[in-house]
Order: structure tokens, then sequence, then C-alpha cells
């Protein structure tokens, strides 16, 4: 019998999964934003890839959720409705809460405290208070030494960081997160399981909150300007 070989060589990171990367990341920085059209010939010229790449890469974006069909040609960052900001905070209340009863259980003394240290404070600019959140989500993840919860929170996480910028720019959001974060870190440091998922529960909830407030804000706003154009087209009449 022939000696099975499955061996796979290894390789650098492909263009695609570099132009996932790259989108991606425009996308969680806000510079690409919610609603905005791409086409593949845009992305083409803004990547520098070919478009065999860039299809490639936009299928694996829309089934990180973070592109759709546009209206028109091309694709669109997704635009997400009440509905579907309530079914991913839904989803992720339960994991987080869990992540945190499993960090306690299962990490070290040094996870612990590590997590301590990327607490977002208050005052912390909106670039610096990202970069933490997002290493306070890796570490409390990574900590729950759990893979097949890290698979589900880091795919869901990448819908969630979308979302972040839009529920701290409602007045007194900042402030409060950053307290939330500090009681999560404080329970798991105490190994007080179930203190940590209540304060899980209560951060994600009133993250929830504040992200429906700012959707509720956008649609408003689309809503006003769509009013506007139409009235700026409307025909005139005689008196």
């Amino acid at each position: 019998m022939a000696e099975m070989n499955l061996m796979v060589a290894q390789v650098e990171e492909s263009i695609p999964a570099r132009v996932v990367r790259v989108v991606r990341q425009a996308i969680l920085d806000g510079v690409l934003a919610p609603g905005r059209r791409l086409t593949e010939r845009e992305l083409c010229e803004l990547t520098g890839v070919s478009r065999t790449s860039i299809r490639e890469a936009i299928l694996h974006l829309q089934n990180l959720g973070l592109v759709e069909p546009s209206d028109s040609r091309g694709i669109r960052v997704v635009v997400l409705g009440r509905d579907d900001v309530q079914h991913i905070y839904e989803l992720r209340e339960a994991l987080e809460a869990l992540a945190a009863e499993l960090f306690v259980r299962h990490a070290t003394d040094d996870e612990a405290e590590e997590l301590q240290r990327y607490v977002p404070p208050a005052d912390a600019a909106s670039e610096q208070r990202m970069e933490l959140i997002f290493k306070f989500d890796e570490l409390l993840i990574a900590g729950s030494h759990n893979p097949l919860l890290r698979d589900a929170l880091e795919t869901l996480h990448t819908r969630v960081h979308a979302l972040r910028r839009l529920s701290t720019s409602v007045e007194g959001r900042q402030e409060a997160s950053s307290r939330e974060f500090l009681e999560i870190a404080e329970a798991i440091r105490a190994r007080d399981p179930e203190r940590a998922s209540s304060a899980v529960h209560q951060h994600v909830r009133a993250a929830a909150e504040a992200a429906l407030i700012a959707v509720d804000r956008l649609d408003d706003s689309a809503a006003g300007a769509e009013e506007k154009r139409r009235l700026q087209v409307r025909p005139v009449t005689s008196a």
C-alpha cells in the first residue's frame, strides 16, 4: 500500500487575502462608510491587483457580511438595519458572556493581568481606543481556551467592530463603555464568573442600545437627504 502524503506547502498570504484584509480594515476604520458603492474597476485601481483577485476577495467579503450587492452595478459596504443590529448584539451578548465565564475558569493569572492593561480609558483618542478594544476582545477570546467559541466570535466581531464607531458616537457612550470594560476586567481578575458574565450582559445591552440610536439617526439623515433631493428636482408649476 502506497504511503499517504497530504502535506501542503506553506505559502505567503495570497493576493485576494491581502485585499480582504485591507478592505476590511478600511471599513473598520470608517474610511469606507456604510453604503459606499464599490466597483471591481475601482477596487482594482485602489489596490493595484487584478480583476480575478478582486472577484475572489469580494466573495470572501460578502461571506464576512461586510459588503453586499448594490442596487446598481457592483457592491456596497453593508448597510445594517435595526433588525440586523439587534440580531448581531443578541448573539454577541450570549457568546461574550460565555467567553468571560470561560476566561475566569481557564485563563492564567498572567492572562487576567494582561487583559486589565487593555481597558480603554474614557479620554483615549478614537484610534487608540479602537486598538485597545480590539486587543481586549482578542485576549478575552484567547483566554477562554475554547477554539470553537473563538471561531464564532472572531467572525461575529468583524461586524461588531464595524458598528462600534456608530455606537460610540452617541453622547456619553464612550465614558460609560470604559467603565463597563473596567468592570468586566475587574470581575475576571477577582475570578468571579457570575459577576463577569453579568458585566458583559450589561455592557453589550448598553452598546446595542447606543448602536440602535446611531442607526436610527443615520436612517433619519438619509431620509432627510432624499426628501431634500426630491424637492429640489420637483417641477415648478404655474400659479
